[in-house]
């Protein structure tokens, strides 16, 4: 089951991007809670799976692995949005102090 809130939540990362840190860092912390929500569950679906080797418990391990996989895509690619955004602001502070005060 996609969670729709993640598209939401991300939705303006992929629209065009947020040069708003704030609402990043917070999509970061909702994705990192989503993550560790999703491993939890996924560790019950192997060990229901581990113990009943269903068709039915495959494939919710399944399902939940591939919720997961793109949870991380998402954090991985907030994550790499955030330094970028961290990259720039240090460039402008450096310009900013000028090459005698650094």
């Amino acid at each position: 089951m996609w969670n729709c809130r993640s598209r939401i939540m991300t939705g303006w990362f992929r629209s065009g991007g947020s040069d708003n840190v704030d609402d990043l860092e917070k999509a970061i912390n909702e994705l990192g809670d989503e993550q560790r929500k999703l491993v939890t569950r996924f560790d019950r679906a192997m060990n229901d799976f581990a113990t009943e080797r269903s068709l039915e418990t495959c494939l919710d391990a399944l399902n939940i692995s591939i919720q997961l996989a793109n949870t991380r895509g998402k954090l991985s690619e907030s994550w790499e949005h955030y330094a970028r955004l961290m990259e720039g602001e240090v460039t402008r502070l450096s310009r900013q102090a000028g090459p005698d005060k650094k």
